[in-house]
């Protein structure tokens, strides 16, 4: 005897039913935060982007940097002698010398890692909210390696070798950075920051601000005798997304607050920290 084929019975329907509008309601939630999730993850990318740019261009200025300034060096808005700016640098290379600094614009909400090296400012990066160097130098003061009459240095562990001639307001063997001793030797202005076989030492404002002053105290373009200690850059750098759809409220996690009211469309600011060391500051000259 042949058996009909069976039904579905209530509860099993309700089950399937269910089953189906859960899998429905998944499918569409996805497609509905489709675009959000698209638009965090392009902007992520767009961000991480921006800061190997700004992070690539200082470290390839700095690494061939001959000397360095913590301050604007050149042009109309050149900074006085001595000054001392955390989000500011002055890369002297071989044939160039460039500025870094950042431009914070509040009001018209423009935040650039800018540029200068000669003509007009340029910007490397937008959306950098965050620039900060710091400077590591040699703890221990310069010392004269050989005499300075001979034709071959070099002459001195670090800093400008002294004229074995006057040159005034200097004696013969003194320049900004040596002073002579009770028996006429050439000894260093400089003082000890940290006991002998130590490591670079961090340089705050307060050393690189206070002199002795190089080439001498009344020379317009004069500068802190403890820059020459300058062995390594810290450099900090943080972005943030470019819409303001894109960030949530002002505070840790965003320097600058953005119109952004659910977690998945929050894009937090980004921040990379590098240290470089000038090939050149390293080097007995």
């Amino acid at each position: 005897m042949t058996r009909g084929l069976r039904g579905f019975t209530i509860i099993e329907l309700v089950v399937a039913m269910g089953l189906t509008l859960a899998v429905t309601a998944a499918v569409f939630a996805v497609v509905q935060h489709a675009p959000d999730g698209f638009a965090v993850q392009s902007e992520q990318s767009d961000m991480h982007q921006r800061l190997r740019v700004a992070a690539g261009t200082l470290s390839a200025d700095l690494l061939s940097a001959h000397a360095i300034y913590p301050y604007r060096l050149q042009g109309v808005a050149a900074d006085p002698p001595g000054s001392f700016k955390r989000d500011t640098i002055t890369i002297v290379g071989v044939t160039t010398t460039t500025t870094y600094w950042l431009k914070a614009d509040d009001e018209a909400g423009v935040y650039q890692l800018m540029a200068y090296s000669g003509g007009n400012d340029v910007p490397v990066a937008d959306n950098v909210v965050g620039l900060t160097f710091d400077y590591f130098g040699d703890p221990q003061p310069p010392r004269i390696l050989r005499p300075l009459a001979d034709l071959v240095g070099p002459w001195t562990t670090y800093g400008p070798k002294p004229s074995a001639v006057a040159a005034p307001p200097y004696a013969p063997g003194e320049n900004c950075v040596f002073a002579l001793d009770p028996s006429g030797a050439s000894v260093s202005r400089l003082p000890p920051l940290a006991p002998p076989g130590a490591s670079l030492v961090s340089l705050v404002a307060a050393q690189l601000t206070d002199g002795p002053w190089c080439p001498d105290n009344g020379a317009a373009d004069r500068w802190d005798a403890d820059l020459a200690r300058v062995r390594a850059v810290g450099i900090t750098l943080r972005v943030q997304a470019a819409a303001a759809s894109l960030r949530g409220p002002a505070g840790v996690r965003f320097a600058h607050a953005g119109t952004a009211r659910t977690a998945r469309r929050m894009t937090p600011d980004l921040e990379v920290r590098v240290r470089v060391t000038p090939r050149n500051l390293s080097r007995a000259r």
